[in-house]
Parts: structure tokens; C-alpha cells; sequence
């Protein structure tokens, strides 16, 4: 396994591998800018070499980039779909310039229309980023759905709903991102070894292990089925450290890249939170005592918002481009001129 942190881009592009390596991360999570906003300024080409040259020299394997909040793709909105058609598209060329593998979405919610127009309008979206180069061939970044919490009219909760989403016809290769919050949150026993077994299992005869390509490893605020999504610190929530030496103690887990989305309540929460979990997984078997002592021999990092809640200031953003609808119930084109890094 390859453990790190959700980290801030905040300033400069790099600046979340930098604190990445000082802190003993071997992955890494970031956002392709402010996650709560649909206009982004375009990348400063000096910043993404330098991002891409510093996550090399760290080690950083590998970069995911984590979807803007507002982006549903399950929207019956017309507006709200367009424009979240169009940041999709845009993120994931962030993504690949980057050299990102993969890019984590939230399924979205259907506001009450249903599951099945819903699935339909985020996989017309999915076939429409393949159309344009945007992903599902080698060298491009996969969209993987991470697995939610169960609040009301969300897609993506149950395996079975990951399922009939990724397995639709002409759809690009897919994947989805496990979120341990989210999964005791939405009633899946992963806190005991028969718990972990029987998940795992329903996983991979609903969605299929090949599919499951990383992991959200959270503690949950929320107690199992709650359908609360809240995180907590590792071994301090609902899960507890118990919950976490029995799901790493799963090989099935064990060769994926695992990103903590912790909260930062204090300034060394990062970095106590990662070797909380390195040092559970060590002793599950999933790591060896070599990478314990790479998280444990790194110097303190200055303080950086780790939070997903933690939002980067950004300068100028350029205007969203008009895109035109194929039709209602399909992905807007992509508009001329924009090509696919």
C-alpha cells in the first residue's frame, strides 16, 4: 500500500508535493483548484512542470485529482448540468497535464427524479469526455466514482448502484475510489474480519475488485447506517483502530494507493493522522516496518490545509466557455478549439 494526504495547492501548484515528501507521503491527493467554485484560472505552464518534476523527484505515485464540489452529473437541472458537463471536461484536462492517474467524482443526486434518467445523463457525460480524448486509453486519467454515505436522492451508495453506472454499453474504463467513512456510513460492516470479508466480497461480485483502483481511508463521525458523511480522525471515530486493523488487514487492499481526507484541527494533524495509519496497517501486514520508519524519520512540515473544506484563493478566473446541448438528456459538446493534453 501507498499512503498519503489530501494537500493544499494553495500559492503554488507544488506546493502540496513539497509538504507531501517533508511529511513521508508515497501518494498524494489534490484539488485542480477551488472546489467550490466553477470558474478556475488556467495553469501557469511553469507551475505544472515544476509540480510534475517535484512529484517525481518525491516519489508521489501516484497524483489524484479530486473533483470540484459543485460538479453533479446526475442533475436534472439543464443549467446546472451544462455547466457541470463543462468543469468536468476542464478538470480533467487539468488532471492529465498534471500527469494524474485518477479523477475522484462524487455520482451526484438525482433531486428527487430517480436513479435511472440520472445514470443515463452522468454516463452520456462519460461517453462525451471519451469522445473528446479526455479519458478511457492509456496515458489518460480514470474517473473513478467514490462510493457515498447515503444522504438523501445521492447516487453511488450502494455497490449495485456502482455497479449498473460502470457497467453501461459504450462507456470509457472506469473505476471507483472506496471510502471507508462512507461505506460504514451507508451500513457496510468493515470494523470486524467476517465484516471486511463480506463487503469486499459483495464488491467484487456487484462492481468487480479490477475495478477498485483506490482508497479513502477515514474514520466516520457517523455511527454504521447513519448515512452521516462526516470524517474524524483515524482510530477516533465510529471505525476506530480496531475498524481500520481489520479492513488493512484484508490482502485484497493491499496493493492500492490509500488518501487520507482527515480533518485539520490542529497544526500536526497531518502528519499524526498518516502515521496513525501507517503504523495500523504495519501491524495488519499490509505494510513493512521500512515504510513506518520513512513516515516517522521525516522532518515537520510546515502547516497546510489538509481539509478538503479548506478552500485556495484564486486569481482572475477565466469565463466558462458556452457549450451546446446535444439534448436534454445528453452531454454537452465539447466547445471548438480545446484539445485534449
Amino acid at each position: 500500500m501507498r499512503f498519503g494526504l489530501h494537500l493544499s495547492i494553495s500559492g503554488r501548484l507544488a506546493n502540496a508535493a513539497v509538504h507531501g515528501k517533508a511529511l513521508g507521503c508515497q501518494a498524494l491527493q489534490i484539488f485542480p483548484g477551488n472546489p467550490r467554485g466553477w470558474e478556475k484560472a488556467p495553469f501557469d505552464p511553469a507551475q505544472v512542470a515544476e509540480f510534475r518534476t517535484t512529484v517525481k523527484s518525491a516519489q508521489l505515485d501516484p497524483v489524484v485529482v479530486h473533483a470540484t464540489y459543485l460538479i453533479n452529473l446526475a442533475a436534472p437541472d439543464a443549467d446546472i448540468y451544462k455547466k457541470s458537463c463543462t468543469t468536468f471536461f476542464d478538470e480533467l484536462e487539468r488532471t492529465a497535464s498534471l500527469g494524474a492517474a485518477f479523477y475522484v467524482i462524487h455520482s451526484g443526486s438525482h433531486k428527487g427524479t430517480g436513479e435511472v434518467p440520472a445514470r443515463a445523463r452522468i454516463q452520456a457525460a462519460l461517453k462525451e469526455a471519451q469522445a473528446c480524448g479526455l479519458t478511457g486509453k492509456p496515458g489518460q486519467p480514470m474517473v473513478l466514482f467514490e462510493n457515498t454515505a447515503g444522504t438523501a436522492n445521492s447516487l453511488g451508495t450502494t455497490f449495485e448502484d456502482l455497479a449498473a453506472l460502470l457497467d453501461g454499453p459504450g462507456l470509457p474504463d472506469a473505476g471507483v475510489c472506496f471510502d471507508t467513512c462512507h461505506a460504514l456510513a451507508a451500513g457496510y460492516e468493515i470494523r470486524t474480519k467476517d465484516g471486511v470479508t463480506e463487503t469486499l466480497t459483495k464488491f467484487d461480485k456487484s462492481v468487480g475488485l479490477k475495478r477498485l483502483r483506490c482508497l479513502h481511508v477515514n474514520d466516520s463521525k457517523g455511527a454504521l447506517g447513519s448515512r452521516i458523511d462526516r470524517h474524524e480522525h483515524i482510530g477516533e471515530g465510529e471505525l476506530g483502530a480496531k475498524g481500520f486493523a481489520a479492513f488493512l488487514a484484508d490482502e485484497r487492499v493491499w496493493n492500492l494507493p490509500a488518501i487520507l481526507e482527515t480533518p485539520q484541527d490542529e497544526s500536526d494533524d497531518c502528519r499524526r493522522n498518516l502515521r496513525r495509519i501507517v503504523e495500523l496497517a504495519c501491524a495488519a501486514g499490509a505494510l513493512s516496518t521500512a515504510a513506518r520508519d520513512l513516515v516517522s524519520a521525516k522532518p515537520e512540515a510546515p502547516a497546510t490545509p489538509a481539509s478538503k473544506k479548506k478552500v485556495a484563493k484564486k486569481s482572475a478566473p477565466k469565463a466558462i466557455p458556452k457549450v451546446k446541448a446535444k439534448s436534454a438528456k445528453a452531454a454537452p459538446a465539447r466547445t471548438k478549439g480545446k484539445k485534449a493534453r
